[in-house]
C-alpha cells in the first residue's frame, strides 16, 4: 500500500480558517458580560457560529469541488456542537470537573449553577469543540486527496 501524501495547503486553509473563526469567537466572548442584555446577543451568536462559518470558507477555497460536502459538514459541526457543549457543561458545572454521574443525576442543580455563571463553561467549550472538529476534518481532508480510489494505469498498447 502506498503512503498517503499530506496536502499542507488544504490543511492550512481549513484549519487556519477555523482558527481565525475561533479567534473571532473568543473576541466576541470578551465583549460580553453576565447578565447578558439585548446588545450582547449578536456577540453570543458569533461565539457559536464563527468557527464553522470560517472553516467552510477555508474548505471552499482549498477544494471548490467539495463545496457541498463542506457546507454539510460545517453545518453539522455548527448544529451539533452546542448540544455537546451543553451536555459537557452539565457534567462539569456541579463538581468543577467532568463527572458522568452528575450528567444525569444532578441536572436541575447543574442548570441553576450554569445559569448563575452565565453559561461560561458552555461558551468556552463550544469553541474548543469547534477547533477539535476542525482539526479532525482538516487532517482527514489533507490526508485524503479525493473520495475516489486511484486506479492503476492500464497496460499501454504497443504500436502496430
Amino acid at each position: 500500500m502506498a503512503a498517503r501524501q499530506f496536502d499542507i495547503r488544504t490543511f492550512l486553509l481549513i484549519f487556519g480558517a477555523a482558527c481565525a473563526g475561533a479567534a473571532w469567537a473568543i473576541y466576541n466572548r470578551s465583549l460580553t458580560s453576565f447578565p447578558y442584555d439585548e446588545d450582547q446577543i449578536r456577540a453570543l451568536i458569533w461565539i457559536v457560529f464563527a468557527a464553522p462559518f470560517a472553516m467552510f470558507w477555508g474548505w471552499f477555497f482549498a477544494r471548490p469541488r467539495e463545496r457541498w460536502i463542506a457546507a454539510f459538514v460545517c453545518f453539522c459541526i455548527y448544529f451539533f456542537s452546542p448540544f455537546v457543549a451543553a451536555r459537557y457543561e452539565t457534567c462539569t458545572v456541579v463538581h468543577g470537573s467532568f463527572n458522568l454521574v452528575s450528567c444525569f443525576a444532578d441536572t436541575e442543580q447543574a442548570q441553576q449553577l450554569a445559569g448563575a455563571i452565565g453559561h461560561r463553561i458552555y461558551f468556552e467549550s463550544v469553541v474548543v469543540i469547534h477547533l477539535i472538529a476542525a482539526l479532525v476534518t482538516a487532517l482527514q481532508r489533507a490526508l485524503g486527496r479525493s473520495t475516489m480510489p486511484r486506479q492503476a494505469p492500464g497496460p499501454e498498447a504497443e504500436p502496430a
